[in-house]
This record gives C-alpha cells, sequence and structure tokens, in this order.
C-alpha cells in the first residue's frame, strides 16, 4: 500500500482562491495518495491550539500581542504548529507550505528528498525584498532567514521538534520562529531551489512560490507565471 503524504498549507481567509488552487496544484499531480489540511487560525483556536493574541489596525495591517511587530498572513505563527498537529495523526514526516505556491510536480519527489539527519528542510534562501510594502499593502519585513519558512518538511521523529509545543509557538517571539533560533544552520537540511522558486531564480521550477505577488491579486495578473497559475485555475474549476 502507497504511504500517505501529509501537507499543511497555510490559510489566510483574504486568499482562499489562493489556498484551494494549491491544494488543486498538488493533489492532481500526486502519485500516491495525499491528504492536505489548511492550516486555519480560527479552527486552531477553537481547539485550543492556538490563542497567541494579535490586533489588526485600521490599515488592515497585523501586529502580533506577543512581540509587538508587524506580520502579513493569519498563519503567520500557525505554521510552527505543524511538528504537533502531524505528530498527533501519527505522521512521520509533514510538509508545510504556504498558500502563495503552484506545484508543477508530483509532490512526492519532494518528499523523497527527505533526510533523517535533519528536523527539518527547507530552502536556504538569501533573499532581501526589494520593497518595505507587500503586494497587499502590509508591511514587508526583512530579517536573517527570510523566506526559509515558506516550505517545510518536518522530521517528526527527531527529538528538535519536540521544542515546537503549542505553548512555544503561543509565546515566543516571530523571530525566533522564523529565524530557527531552537537550531543550529547546520542541523537545518537544505531543499532544491526549483521546490520554492522565486522571480530571478535560474532553475525550472517545480514548485512556483508568488512571494512579490500572486495572480490572485489586483495588478498582479501578469506576473512571472501568472498564466500556469490561471491554466490550474481553469482546471480546478472545471474539475
Amino acid at each position: 500500500m502507497a504511504e500517505k503524504l501529509l501537507v499543511y498549507i497555510g490559510y489566510d481567509s483574504r486568499e482562499d482562491i489562493a489556498y484551494e488552487v494549491c491544494r488543486h496544484s498538488i493533489v492532481r499531480r500526486a502519485s500516491v495518495p495525499v491528504e492536505v489540511i489548511p492550516l486555519n487560525h480560527r479552527e486552531l483556536r477553537r481547539q485550543g491550539l492556538f490563542w497567541r493574541p494579535w490586533i489588526i489596525r485600521g490599515d488592515g495591517q497585523f501586529i502580533d500581542g506577543v512581540d509587538g511587530l508587524p506580520f502579513s498572513t493569519e498563519f503567520s505563527h500557525t505554521r510552527f504548529l505543524v511538528p504537533d498537529l502531524a505528530k498527533k495523526k501519527g505522521a512521520e514526516w509533514a510538509l508545510f507550505v504556504d498558500c502563495d505556491f503552484l506545484f508543477l510536480e508530483d509532490i512526492k519527489k519532494l518528499f523523497d528528498l527527505r533526510d533523517e539527519q535533519y528536523p527539518v528542510m527547507c530552502r536556504k534562501f538569501q533573499f532581501h525584498p526589494a520593497s518595505d510594502k507587500k503586494m497587499d499593502g502590509m508591511i514587508q519585513s526583512s530579517y536573517d532567514k527570510k523566506l526559509w519558512s515558506s516550505l517545510c518538511l518536518w522530521n517528526l521523529k527527531h527529538w528538535a521538534t519536540r521544542v515546537l509545543s503549542p505553548a512555544e509557538i503561543n509565546k515566543e517571539s516571530g523571530s525566533w520562529l522564523h529565524q530557527f533560533k531552537w537550531l543550529n544552520e547546520k542541523e537545518i537540511g537544505e531543499i532544491p531551489e526549483e521546490w520554492n522558486s522565486i522571480i530571478g531564480d535560474d532553475e525550472v521550477p517545480k514548485a512556483i512560490h508568488y512571494t512579490e505577488g500572486g495572480p490572485w491579486f489586483k495588478n498582479y495578473e501578469k506576473t512571472l507565471y501568472a498564466n500556469k497559475w490561471f491554466q490550474e485555475l481553469e482546471h480546478y474549476r472545471n474539475k
């Protein structure tokens, strides 16, 4: 019997269609069974797993109640609950991915890159945003290891993932989480760039990350690879 893969996608109520297209792109290309779960902060709050406070300013900007800093999506912090959530389902490995991705290859090929020596694997970006604002007007923060947490392959058997309990996720600063400060960099495995491909990359993408603005946003309908996203949207609607 084929292994069932477990994938969590960050869910933001403002980008529901991005989530649906990302999910569709994964499931329809998968050569093995895949369970895809949305990381919805409201549901996680109802379950008592996420209680981190935040406020939304009049301009729509999210401000974290723990460290007082701005953040841009409803899943900015909940992504780090994936190890705890996946362990409870009995999984040995799980993938987290932002909703602004489009997969062009079989997700099993990404899982085939698993290396047991690492608690987490990701693309090790050297990324410096060109603007201090995101496509939706949110503040664009610049920090060490930016984008590393946008796609993470988690090894749930590794002792280091035990650190990420709901209590820790709800109390630690955003920088502690997104910069993987509970790990040394050598403890983080590396995923090839084509699995988290952004504008300017040389490799042919296997998963496109629309980090500079997805085609579902106004004025981004002609961004690089927008045609591929709209093709996937059409396939999703006609499934």
